[in-house]
């Protein structure tokens, strides 16, 4: 049922032909689509019914980003509720936080959390003083609450705090991004949020960024093999090529696998352990990248000129594509961390048969 009304929901209010659109209004999406999607819960998704949210877990959230991928919408569905709420939500029993969590669910705040930031935390009379800078925060133009990593914790911080300098500017794929300087910004203790949590926000990230990387992955191996099978030359498809077929092969081979990778992201979500989580999330993001990236490559050149042409959706699908791939961590980063995880497998079997 979560599949179909969000598929539909997609497909009817979020064609292509309306996408640049969304990206013209003010804040760079569509609020008109961000308030359905909170109206239809989507934003308290993940979240625990103890605070409010309804509770559901990796595999629903996996199904939201496919369609987010498929779809590519510009709404900030991963900055926001993935990363931030996530965040938030790992400490939001009352107080502050699940105030801020409360606001995030209904979509009338947009908040955002920092993975690249060089933040000091001093203790001050009555809280603490936060100084340094973070770059690229995702969704951090719109946002009106910040979650920064400061040494071995994480820091709830409004956008409009005293000392606090935002400069947003827009994403060539869509969306955007904002640099944070910080210059003597008090928090209170209440503000704080748990470095496991900060963690952890990390891993439904590269988990959401997987589910976005099979949904954008499959719609554009469909598309291009609807333009192989229709694009004549010299009186017939393309597609009856050989060589393109064995190239759209290996393109399926190379989707699977993303898909493949997501299903295996949404497991994790319930891994008890945080060293399997930490291994199996790095080497979901290594693969993803280096799919995404053949992907991305294969189907515009498949298409020819109009590939690179700003109203073929096919470009566009591209764009999102190289940036899941560096999104959270590159390919490079997440297998030398994986390595120094100590691999993907373990230095034992898992059953002991002897």
């Amino acid at each position: 049922m979560l599949k179909d009304s969000v598929e539909r929901l997609v497909s009817e209010r979020y064609p292509f032909e309306k996408r640049a659109e969304h990206a013209a209004e003010p804040r760079g999406f569509s609020e008109a689509m961000w308030e359905e999607m909170a109206e239809l819960g989507l934003t308290a998704l993940p979240f625990g019914e103890q605070l409010g949210g309804l509770g559901l877990g990796g595999v629903e959230m996996m199904i939201v980003g496919e369609a987010v991928g498929r779809g590519l919408l510009l709404e900030p569905y991963l900055s926001s509720i993935v990363l931030a709420g996530t965040a938030i939500a790992q400490g939001a029993e009352d107080g502050e936080a699940a105030a801020r969590l409360s606001a995030i669910m209904t979509g009338e705040t947009v908040a955002a959390l920092a993975d690249h930031a060089t933040i000091t935390a001093s203790v001050v009379d009555g809280g603490v003083r936060l100084d340094g800078a973070a770059t690229m925060v995702l969704g951090g133009d719109q946002a009106a609450l910040f979650v920064l990593p400061a040494g071995n914790s994480g820091w709830m911080v409004s956008a409009d705090a005293p000392g606090l300098r935002v400069r947003g500017y827009r994403l060539h794929g869509g969306g955007g991004a904002a640099d944070l300087t910080l210059e003597g910004v008090r928090v209170g203790a209440e503000a704080h949020v748990a470095v496991q949590a900060m963690t952890r926000a990390i891993e439904a990230g590269i988990a959401f960024l997987a589910a976005e990387a099979a949904g954008a992955t499959r719609a554009a191996l469909d598309l291009t093999v609807g333009y192989l099978k229709t694009r004549e030359q010299f009186g017939k498809p393309i597609g009856s090529n050989q060589a393109l077929q064995h190239r759209a092969a290996e393109l399926l081979v190379e989707v699977e696998q993303a898909s493949s990778a997501a299903i295996y992201a949404a497991l994790l979500a319930e891994e008890y352990d945080p060293a399997e989580r930490a291994r199996g999330t790095a080497a979901v993001k290594a693969v993803i990248g280096k799919v995404g990236r053949f992907v991305a490559q294969q189907t515009v050149q498949l298409h020819g000129g109009i590939g690179v042409s700003e109203e073929h959706i096919i470009s566009h699908y591209f764009r999102r594509l190289t940036a899941i791939g560096m999104l959270l961590g590159g390919t490079d980063a997440q297998l030398k961390r994986l390595a120094d995880l100590g691999g993907f497998t373990r230095p034992r079997a898992h059953l002991d048969l002897a």
